[in-house]
């Protein structure tokens, strides 16, 4: 029924241009922001038109293919650490009846997020020097004798980047605890089971697909990672963004800094196509909050 004065009647349902206006701001951001930087990427890249030479050329030096190589196999390690590091620690906070001791794992899991890229990497660098807070206690204690080369490893590139992305870990895994039941827990205890057969058999399948799309979340994550390799890694552990920054800045190789480019993008893309196609998008949603 028509309301007296108006012309049309009222529609709940808005209209095709009203869709398209919403729409609009989001396709405006997909154009300029992602794809036409990809293009523009693309052009850098393959300048005489669309063809491989470039990555084989890129390939064909030993210190990008070691950087390659470093960059995944450290982004590898850090995802592997940060998910079991995390579910220890999820689980710890679910069943604990400490108020103090939850207090501290949350309390530790949010300076991560909380200090700043400079404060957390140079904290890290007076920790593991060879002068630093942790060969001085090893030594005082009497464990060892001579300073452990523990600075510019891979070793320390990992525990800056782990210490980084430890919470987008135990946050994720934590919020797949909290939806169990744990009846189920219960249930394969009394029909004798251990506590720790009982977490293999209920708790981590149920909670498997979180664990994964997490991994996924934190290995992307990882391998653009600039600063804690050039700080604690040093020359021992470059990475490519170290490289595409090299490129970029003193040596002035675009083409091989946009080809860098694209194999990160690539490969994280296939990592990210990998792990839906495993765990179901809701999953990956969830892992990085988009689902909640």
């Amino acid at each position: 029924m028509a309301i007296p004065g108006m012309s049309a009647a009222w529609k709940p349902e808005p209209g095709v241009f009203v869709g398209l206006s919403l729409f609009l701001p989001l396709l405006c951001v997909v154009i300029f922001l992602v794809l036409d930087p990809f293009a523009q990427l693309i052009s850098v890249a393959m300048p005489d038109g669309f063809s491989l030479q470039s990555f084989r050329d890129y390939f064909d030096n030993v210190a990008r293919l070691r950087a390659l190589i470093v960059t995944f196999r450290d982004s590898a390690a850090v995802a592997v650490l940060a998910v079991i590091m995390g579910f220890v620690l999820a689980w710890t906070l679910l069943v604990s009846k400490s108020n103090l001791l939850k207090a501290l794992i949350w309390i530790g899991v949010a300076l991560p997020l909380l200090m700043g890229t400079v404060v957390k990497n140079y904290a890290l660098l007076l920790i593991l020097a060879r002068r630093g807070l942790l060969n001085n206690l090893l030594v005082d204690i009497g464990l060892i004798d001579v300073p452990l080369k523990l600075l510019y490893t891979e070793s320390a590139v990992i525990v800056g980047i782990l210490y980084t992305m430890l919470p987008y870990a135990v946050i994720p895994i934590f919020t797949s605890l909290m939806a169990l039941d744990f009846d189920m827990v219960r249930a394969a205890e009394s029909m004798g089971a251990s506590r720790f057969t009982a977490i293999r058999t209920v708790v981590i399948p149920f909670i498997l697909p979180g664990v994964v799309a997490s991994a996924m979340l934190i290995f992307v994550i990882s391998i653009g990672f600039y600063i804690v390799p050039v700080v604690l890694g040093g020359a021992t552990s470059p990475f490519i963004a170290t490289l595409i920054q090299n490129d970029m800045v003193q040596f002035f190789d675009m083409k091989s800094a946009a080809v860098a480019a694209l194999v990160l993008i690539l490969l994280s893309m296939v990592a990210v196509v990998l792990t839906i196609a495993t765990v179901g998008v809701d999953q990956v949603n969830k892992s990085t909050g988009a689902g909640t």
